[in-house]
């Protein structure tokens, strides 16, 4: 009797359980009954244990990651691009001068005796290039090094010496009138940044 007096209401709702329940083709699991983390690892672990080459195929995703690691070229355009934006140039014709000089000052940098061409202030990207093309930075520096490896006489020692005397001032010489010159072209607030980042001397 009870039955027969349930509202109307909750006869529909047993009657669409009924009906769509079943066309779902799955059941969702009450919290109770999910496995704890625990088993979960364990299940995972035995998978893994039937499966040799899951592990193996993990560091193959590794390894591809890693080849898709950005060139030196996007990294120096992306440090290009921040300089700019800290310079305030919004002008490219302006933007090229100031590139090209920044360009001219880093070359004779690296042909500096106390520079290694990868410290504060080089532009990224230019000394893996120089080691790839094979050519020596500082030629002078790998004479000297050969004398000195291979016991050259005093003489040819101190030759290589002046030698390395004679061009270190001549760069050093060319360096400061290339930093003139960048100067020249930037107001100066933009000096006072490349001089933050290390791109120009106090």
């Amino acid at each position: 009797m009870k039955s027969a007096m349930r509202p109307r209401g909750h006869r529909l709702r047993v009657s669409l359980f009924v009906l769509v329940f079943p066309a779902c083709g799955s059941i969702v699991m009450p919290a109770w009954a999910k496995p704890a983390k625990s088993e979960t690892r364990a299940m995972k672990r035995e998978a893994n244990a039937d499966d040799p080459g899951a592990k193996s195929k993990k560091r193959d995703d590794a390894t591809d990651a890693a080849s898709g690691k950005p060139s030196p070229a996007d990294a120096q355009a992306r440090v290009l691009n921040r300089l700019r934006d800290r310079l305030e140039v919004s002008d490219d014709t302006e933007w090229s001068l100031i590139t090209e000089r920044l360009a001219k000052i880093e070359e004779i940098r690296r042909s500096l005796w106390s520079s290694s061409g990868g410290g504060r202030g080089a532009l990224p990207g230019a000394e893996k290039a120089k080691r790839s093309s094979g050519s020596s930075a500082n030629p002078e520096r790998d004479a000297l090094r050969t004398a000195v490896g291979d016991n050259l006489t005093v003489a040819e020692i101190k030759s290589r010496l002046a030698r390395a005397h004679d061009v270190q001032a001549q760069n050093e010489a060319r360096l400061a009138q290339a930093q003139a010159e960048l100067r020249a072209v930037v107001s100066v607030r933009q000096e006072a940044v490349l001089v933050m980042a290390g791109l120009l001397p106090p």
